[in-house]
């Protein structure tokens, strides 16, 4: 398991241990799109809330999940996707990246996950 924090490290930094954590762990997986939703999990995260986020990585042997928590309490929504710079490519970058998705909400804010099974590679 690999877990980071914001306060400890950049979006940029954690999305290349999470490549790296892939390509190690993983290495079916296309580490490119493993970097790829990283990122769009972290900047869903550093753009719609307020606060520090935390990314988790687990896997085994038929499993890879990422995990990223926040303060934040509005589950993501998909919005319509426009070339204006305005963006709204995120989830929909995550849904087709990887094999599983879902949002978790509590007391403490959400968690965004997506999942790869391994056993489809």
């Amino acid at each position: 398991m690999l877990s980071l924090d914001s306060t400890e490290l950049t979006a940029a930094d954690a999305r290349f241990l999470a490549q790296t954590y892939a390509a190690t762990h993983c290495p079916r997986l296309d580490r490119s799109a493993v970097a790829l939703v990283v990122a769009e999990l972290l900047s869903n995260a550093e753009r719609h809330t307020v606060g520090t986020w935390r990314l988790a990585i687990r896997h085994s042997t038929r499993l890879l999940s990422i995990a990223v928590h926040d303060l934040g309490r509005l589950s993501p929504m998909p919005g319509t996707s426009a070339l204006d710079g305005t963006g709204h490519f995120g989830l929909h970058i995550i849904r087709r990246l990887s094999h599983h998705f879902a949002v978790h909400s509590d007391a403490t804010g959400k968690t965004v996950t997506a999942q790869w099974n391994l056993a489809l590679l």
